[in-house]
């Protein structure tokens, strides 16, 4: 079981616990780690006030001690897009807690219930004792008692005022409750008036796993819209009762009769006076019933693969159709209509970015059916960076087109945008890839082709990954580089060259030279003046290090200064391939548009 670690939180994800079912969204998030980031390490530590605490492998804080800032902002557009899953928002890396909220979600027992165990505990050993010293009284002792009429003993008979009803919980005793709220037995009177007492550790954890029962309203008059209707899981022999009487006369059913379907059923009745009745548990459209158009779609639409969800129903014996018939109302019902929708939705989203006075940005990224070399699939998308919304997409087969697939993606998607559509397309952001990057450079020479500064910051990493062996004092230093190249897009206002200038003038600071010429022109860093402790506490470089001509190759390295100026504007496709994370989820990739449409 996971606690907070923030004293006076009792948030944790025990199952059997209140707290868990009042905070099912609430998700818990490790310590970080000390030798990397020490100072945050030592924030969250404070912030959690307990005298003496040092967080081990197990420590968590909850997610009710961070603001909505701290999470990403992928994780919060897949909350957005799927909000009926339990999807867990991830913190930036640079969050700290800083709400301190306690919550006291016990369930409280009310002072009745406290007093009834007591006293059952008190009268625990006089009722094993041989010598019982008082008699145990009985209210309202009726010593009339009609049997009933069902041939199960335990059925409640609510019409019938001589019987005594009790609660199978012994905990409701002195509490006032509404009858149907608890579950009943009937009891006879006999000539034993003895009580047992059940355990106490059995008392109490039936009143923790004590099932609650959600009491609604039945409609009078059945509803004709599909998405109103209820679906619910029955037994045959619990609805084989219903048929002993006919529906038209109420006279003795003689026949039974029943046909399935896929997940349809119908019975047929017929009644010693030969009326003969039909019922069915779904309607039909035409010939097809509705309920197996329903869970056909929904299989689509949620991404369960066909064969799991068949051997999901042999283990229950629950009656579904074949694959045949599911590959017919993919093709008749669920395609046709995901088709027209998509259609409408692209048709409003191009119209929305012509009209738009503000220049047409767009990101594309491509996803493949399978990792590697031996795809076979490849969907290219492009989205709108303003907007965020997928303006259209193009799904290239290996075999079909020659060459590499993402690449071929991208062109087909260009040419359609600019010349069938008429887009005046002022920038595009893409990542690193040479073909891409050809390709824009030689057809589309108007269009600004853009970096995701993420891509650039991956392969700045994976280069900085090689010094951690041989110049270890240079390698530290590969977080405050990171961060650096991240500020130097965000602050050059556009400019390519200003990025270029921002990001190498690390190599200055890197050698505690904060103040240098350059072509006869004085410079400085950005950052306030260091102080005598913060000096002390950085592991500077020497010019004459060999740590510091590894690095400077790194940074200087031609292939990185080429491409850092298409970072100038500071955009990335996260949530492009968050949507592609979406669609992941949603279908997976033998079963989605990926292999499939």
């Amino acid at each position: 079981m996971v606690l907070c670690s923030v004293f006076g939180c009792n948030s944790n994800n025990d199952k059997k616990r209140a707290t868990c079912r009042q905070s099912e969204n609430i998700n818990f998030y490790s310590f970080p780690k000390r030798n990397k980031s020490p100072l945050r390490f030592k924030q969250w530590l404070v912030f959690c006030k307990r005298k003496d605490f040092v967080p081990g492998s197990g420590s968590r804080i909850c997610s009710k001690h961070f603001q909505e800032k701290d999470f990403t902002e992928s994780s919060k557009l897949q909350k957005q897009l799927l909000p009926n899953e339990k999807i867990k928002l991830y913190l930036n890396s640079d969050s700290i807690p800083t709400i301190y909220k306690v919550d006291d979600l016990r369930p409280k027992i009310p002072r009745s219930i406290r007093i009834s165990r007591k006293r059952n505990e008190e009268d625990i050993p006089k009722l094993n004792s041989t010598n019982i010293g008082k008699k145990l009284k009985v209210d309202n002792f009726v010593n009339d008692f009609n049997e009933s009429d069902s041939e199960d003993d335990n059925v409640l008979d609510i019409d019938n005022p001589n019987c005594i009803y009790f609660s199978d919980n012994p905990n409701d005793k002195g509490i006032q409750c509404d009858l149907g709220n608890e579950c009943y037995k009937l009891y006879k009177p006999t000539n034993d008036i003895s009580f047992e007492i059940e355990n106490q550790e059995e008392e109490e954890e039936a009143y923790e796993e004590e099932e609650i029962y959600e009491c609604k309203q039945t409609p009078k008059k059945p509803s004709s819209k599909i998405e109103e209707n209820s679906c619910f899981f029955v037994f045959w022999d619990c609805l084989l009762t219903l048929f002993n009487r006919c529906r038209q006369c109420n006279s003795t059913v003689v026949s039974v009769q029943h046909y399935i379907q896929g997940a349809l059923l119908s019975v047929i009745t017929i009644c010693d006076r030969n009326h003969k009745l039909i019922w069915r548990s779904q309607n039909k459209n035409n010939k097809r019933p509705l309920g197996n158009i329903l869970i056909g779609s929904a299989l689509t639409l949620s991404g369960i693969l066909f064969t799991q969800f068949l051997a999901f129903c042999d283990s229950l014996k629950l009656s579904f159709f074949s694959r045949p018939v599911y590959d017919k109302i993919i093709k008749r019902y669920t395609g046709p209509v995901i088709c027209n929708i998509w259609e409408d939705q692209k048709k409003s989203t191009i119209d929305s970015i012509k009209n738009s006075e503000n220049y047409i940005w767009l990101a594309g990224d491509g996803q493949f059916d399978s990792p590697g070399f031996c795809a076979k699939y490849c969907i290219y998308s492009v989205m709108d960076l303003r907007s965020g919304k997928i303006v259209d997409f193009k799904l290239v087969q290996k075999g079909m087109v020659k060459g590499d697939l993402e690449r071929k993606g991208c062109e087909l998607l260009l040419n359609d945008l600019t010349k069938n559509q008429n887009f005046n397309i002022k920038l595009f952001l893409t990542d690193r890839h040479k073909g891409i990057r050809f390709y824009i450079r030689t057809q589309h020479p108007d269009i600004q082709h853009e970096f995701d500064v993420w891509h650039l910051s991956k392969g700045l990493m994976k280069k900085m990954k090689t010094l951690e062996k041989k110049h270890e004092n240079a390698y530290l230093w590969k977080s405050s580089i990171n961060n650096h190249l991240w500020w130097a897009s965000q602050n050059c206002k556009g400019d390519g060259q200003l990025l270029v200038e921002k990001f190498t003038s690390l190599l200055h600071h890197i050698k505690n030279e904060h103040e240098w010429e350059e072509n006869g022109v004085t410079k400085t860093c950005d950052h306030d003046p260091l102080t005598d402790g913060e000096i002390n506490k950085k592991l500077w470089l020497k010019s004459d290090d060999e740590s510091y001509y590894a690095l400077k190759k790194i940074i200087t390295a031609k292939d990185f200064i080429k491409d850092l100026p298409h970072a100038k504007h500071f955009v990335h496709t996260g949530r492009l391939e968050s949507y592609h994370n979406v669609r992941l989820r949603a279908g997976s990739s033998k079963n989605s548009a990926l292999g499939k449409t």
